[in-house]
This record gives structure tokens, C-alpha cells and sequence, in this order.
């Protein structure tokens, strides 16, 4: 596992996370709470996508024409 270490003092959510995972006490349940976290975080996503796509932003900024090189 890699580790960060960082001068900053930790944020309000950093600071919640930390007092969850002091009652993570097996495996299993780091295991749920990280898959809970990485769903949140995918309907975070998926939600900023929606608004895009309705604002008619998404893919506003890709070009028209392909630009990969021909190959030979």
C-alpha cells in the first residue's frame, strides 16, 4: 500500500473518514466500506456526466475529424 504523507492538516472529511475506519475492525469490513466509498463516487460521476450531456457540454471539445496517424 502506498503511502502519503503531506505538511496539510487533514480536511473535515478526511477527519470523519478517519474516525469510521477507527471502527473498521476486519477485513470484510474495509472491504464493504471501501466498495460503499467507490460507489458514492461513481454516482458522483455519473451524475456530473448526466449534467453535461444535458447542458449539451459532453464532447463539445473532441474534434470532428480522426487524428490518429495512418500507419503503413
Amino acid at each position: 500500500m502506498e503511502q502519503v504523507i503531506s505538511n496539510q492538516p487533514l480536511n473535515p472529511v478526511q477527519l470523519h473518514l478517519l474516525k469510521m475506519l477507527s471502527f473498521t475492525k476486519t477485513e470484510k469490513n474495509l472491504q464493504d466500506l471501501k466498495r460503499i466509498l467507490r460507489e458514492y463516487y461513481i454516482q458522483q460521476v455519473e451524475k456530473e456526466a448526466d449534467q453535461y450531456t444535458a447542458e449539451g457540454k459532453l464532447g463539445e471539445h473532441l474534434p470532428d475529424e480522426h487524428l490518429r496517424t495512418p500507419y503503413r
